[in-house]
């Protein structure tokens, strides 16, 4: 009788013990598994929600880098980063001044200068690539979106519309919720328009950052008067800032022309 009364305790003991071994385990996964990615140099460690970074590599050096043209009409500036165009030619670089170009400068496909051409179809190669792989990221599974954005707020992932996609009723507010690291993927059907001034910027908060933002567009980009506007612009086609618009980011165009209206302001992110 005693030993069988032993037996039903013993039992709860191991398995009271057993729960607090797979606990710990548990609470501890990323050093008790041998497949951690804290533990292992050939994986980066990245939130779950988060899409992968848009590397643009060369071309991320250029505030502006456009197919055909580039001209600005009025003051203005690009700071921090180069102006490209490729395989457009100097001459359809217009307004430069009076726009400057604070700590670069502008590279053109029928510039002289050793090694300008090889520099400018490497980066027309790199935002071909990147684009590429901003229209193909699937992974999170990307949010369906349509028409005006204004006034909503949206944490990291991929959003895409199969249409044009509007800034227009109120701020687009990007919230990284505490994460720097954060990745944005607007995956945008046709054109891209905000209106600017009271409405239609873009704000970031949560520690968001301007340069983990990409706006793949699959025809052209318009940013209404006085936009203030973060992220890399990736357009198939055209981009144009409206008077006062402002990017903290980049103005991709990979085929058409880049206009800047009037005291447009990009600044590095």
């Amino acid at each position: 009788m005693k030993l069988q009364n032993l037996f039903p305790i013993s039992a709860l003991l191991l398995a009271a013990l057993f729960t607090g071994c797979s606990s710990k385990l548990d609470s501890n996964s990323d050093t008790a598994s041998p497949f951690s990615t804290t533990n292992s140099s050939a994986f980066t460690a990245a939130p779950a929600i988060n899409p992968l970074f848009v590397n643009l590599k060369t071309a991320a050096r250029f505030g502006i880098l456009s197919g055909v043209a580039i001209t600005s009409n009025g003051l203005g500036s690009i700071n921090g980063m180069d102006v490209g165009i490729y395989p457009g030619v100097r001459s359809s670089v217009i307004g430069f001044p009076p726009t400057i170009i604070v700590n670069g400068a502008v590279y053109a496909s029928d510039d002289t200068a050793s090694g300008t051409l090889a520099l400018l179809t490497q980066a027309k190669q790199d935002l071909t690539d990147a684009y590429l792989f901003a229209e193909a990221a699937t992974s999170p599974t990307s949010t369906i979106v349509a028409g005006d954005q204004g006034g909503k707020t949206l944490t990291p992932g991929i959003y895409k519309s199969t249409s044009s996609l509007l800034i227009q009723s109120g701020d687009l507010t990007l919230d990284a919720q505490g994460d720097s690291t954060a990745v944005w993927i607007f995956q945008v059907g046709s054109a891209l328009t905000t209106i600017g001034g009271a409405g239609g910027n873009v704000i970031l908060t949560g520690g968001a950052q301007a340069k983990n933002i990409f706006w793949q567009i699959t025809s052209s980009a318009t940013l209404g008067a006085n936009t203030s506007f973060k992220g890399n612009l990736l357009a198939l086609t055209s981009i144009t800032l409206d008077s006062g618009a402002t990017v903290l980011g980049r103005v991709l165009a990979r085929n058409a022309a880049v206009t800047l209206t009037s005291t447009n302001i990009i600044t590095k992110p």
